[in-house]
């Protein structure tokens, strides 16, 4: 038996079906490249915010490196650094840290300085202290203290750095207390789901990713050691970063400029006495108790802490009231300046 004849198609139907077919074939690709898109998307995202917190690292670690040699340098000298993801994310940090440190030098009376609400409140444990010079970078007073009872309302500016030297019946200084605010700097870094923040502060580097707690890189430049003669050394460098005028011009340029450094200490020193006051709700004070107190606090688990040398709470073990070398009453070697520098 014959097989039937097959329905033969005009020219114009095969056309239609050819492109009907192609058509098909093309929304079935697209279909599959939407898709691909849509699940490689946070990948994608991911890879550019790895990208970017890499830039952002980078450009943050060699701009802190620069900022630490031109502090060492003299003053008006400095350097040029030439990166636009610092110039365009760059921004200051006013009064970041507020340190308060203070040292009996001489003699064996106890003195303790506090400031309440610009009043200056003296005490001395054996009532050897009988003046206060008082200095700031920009004016100078003296008190008899048997005259204000302890008490001082001082008319100089207490915005800056502040330095109050105690001293007894011959002139000499028996105790120093110092104040100065530290300003800084912060890199941010947008990202997908936030800003990535690197601060600046006093030569410590600070990191905090979006939704993230802080983490501490590198720590201010508190030390002690042993002397050649076998003495104890405290060092603390402080630093202060100054921001001006920043106008997001289209020079990518930043000038780096050393402001020259103050001694507050170069003195034998005993009870010594940090204390600081940090900006900001996730700021680093226990981070950085708990990093120069450690060993005091296993010293004191262990139950022998009377040999122990090092920083550790002054007071209560909380470390409100600050922190102190141990042990306490020993005389040491202290150092401490301040580093000025000003980005432009």
């Amino acid at each position: 038996m014959r097989p039937p004849t097959a329905t033969r198609q005009s020219a114009d139907e095969r056309a239609v079906s050819e492109i009907m077919g192609v058509t098909m074939l093309l929304a079935m690709v697209i279909s599959t490249m939407a898709g691909v898109v849509v699940v490689m998307q946070p990948f994608m995202q991911d890879l550019t915010d790895n990208r970017d917190w890499v830039a952002g690292s980078v450009a943050a670690t060699q701009f802190n490196d620069r900022l630490l040699v031109v502090a060492e340098s003299p003053a008006g000298t400095g350097v040029v650094v030439s990166s636009q993801h610092v110039k365009d994310t760059i921004e200051p940090l006013r009064i970041a840290e507020i340190w308060q440190i203070s040292a009996d030098l001489i003699g064996h009376d106890r003195v303790t300085v506090s400031m309440e609400n610009g009043i200056i409140i003296v005490s001395s444990l054996n009532s050897t202290a009988t003046s206060a010079h008082i200095q700031t970078s920009l004016d100078s007073e003296w008190w008899n203290l048997s005259e204000v009872q302890g008490q001082i309302t001082t008319n100089v500016s207490l915005q800056g750095w502040v330095k109050i030297d105690i001293l007894d019946a011959s002139g000499q200084v028996i105790h120093r207390w110092i104040q100065t605010p530290l300003d800084g700097v912060q890199i941010q870094t947008p990202l997908t789901s936030g800003t990535f923040q690197i601060n600046l502060v006093n030569g410590a580097r600070i990191e905090q990713l979006p939704n993230q707690p802080i983490d501490v890189r590198s720590y201010p430049r508190l030390h002690h050691d042993r002397a050649l003669d076998g003495g104890l050394r405290v060092s603390f460098v402080l630093l202060d970063v100054d921001v001006e005028g920043l106008d997001r011009s289209t020079d990518v340029s930043l000038d780096i400029e050393s402001r020259g450094v103050i001694t507050f200490f170069d003195d034998q020193a005993r009870n010594l006495r940090l204390t600081a006051e940090f900006s900001g709700l996730d700021n680093p004070e226990s981070r950085y108790l708990r990093h120069w107190t450690d060993a005091y606090d296993l010293h004191r688990a262990t139950g022998d802490s009377s040999d122990y040398i090092g920083f550790g709470p002054n007071g209560r073990l909380s470390g409100a009231e600050g922190m102190t070398i141990h042990p306490a009453s020993s005389d040491f070697h202290l150092d401490v300046i301040l580093q000025q520098v000003v980005v432009q």
